[in-house]
């Protein structure tokens, strides 16, 4: 095994220990004995991203890109990196490269459909999240995410359905439980102000009746007098 792959590989092992700086100094070592070791610079990007070392990690993304334009992952990993920006546009972009590359990457629309959401584009990111469904039927992520857009756009119903979907494929997730019981409390909450608006309504009118009523009795009380 060359010293290059070799360090690549060190790096690797010390970030699984969560020691990314440590990591970083051996991903940088491969890449001194290879520049184009698209493995190291890749793996660098990601231990710099979860410093929160954002433009660090998109140049060595870049990188890694320049020595191989069709590694799906490294547009990915740069799409999650300008999310976590907030350059949500660029992010998509970034998705939208990483779809072009494998259409079957259920991650490259799951993310997408985390940026289309940021954006308050909501039916388009209920559009990538059945994307990431289609590929993957159990990714209980996309299923969760979609019943919070469903959420934000008032669709408490179809909300409860994809938690309910989540939960069959996560037992455990403890997001999807909490937010299908927000979600049936936003229901009863709908109801409750859909019963208070009919009975104001009922009200008004009640009173609107009884107004022309008034009116009628005065006017027939004119009538008499005269």
């Amino acid at each position: 095994m060359s010293k290059d792959i070799n360090w690549n590989d060190k790096g690797v092992d010390l970030y699984d220990q969560g020691k990314y700086e440590e990591a970083i100094k051996a991903y940088n070592e491969a890449i001194k004995l290879d520049h184009n070791l698209v493995e190291a610079w890749y793996n660098k990007g990601i231990a710099l991203d979860d410093l929160g070392k954002y433009d660090e990690a998109i140049n060595a993304y870049d990188r890694a890109i320049e020595i191989n334009p069709q590694l799906a992952a490294a547009w990915v990993n740069k799409g999650i990196t300008l999310a976590n920006q907030g350059k949500y546009d660029e992010a998509i972009n970034a998705y939208d490269k990483a779809i072009e590359i494998d259409p079957q990457c259920a991650y490259a629309w799951y993310g997408k459909g985390n940026a289309l959401d940021d954006l308050g584009k909501y039916d388009e990111a209920i559009n990538a999240y059945d994307e990431a469904i289609l590929l993957d039927s159990n990714y209980v992520d996309a299923w969760y995410n979609k019943c919070l857009v469903f959420s934000n756009l008032g669709k408490y119903h179809e909300a409860i359905n994809a938690c309910e979907i989540a939960i069959k494929v996560n037992t455990t997730h403890p997001n999807s439980w909490d937010n299908k019981l927000k979600q049936l409390q936003e229901i009863q909450n709908y109801k409750k102000k859909e019963e208070r608006r009919e009975l104001q309504y009922q009200e008004w009118l009640e009173e609107l009746e009884r107004e022309q009523f008034q009116k009628e009795d005065q006017v027939m009380a004119h009538i008499r007098d005269d």
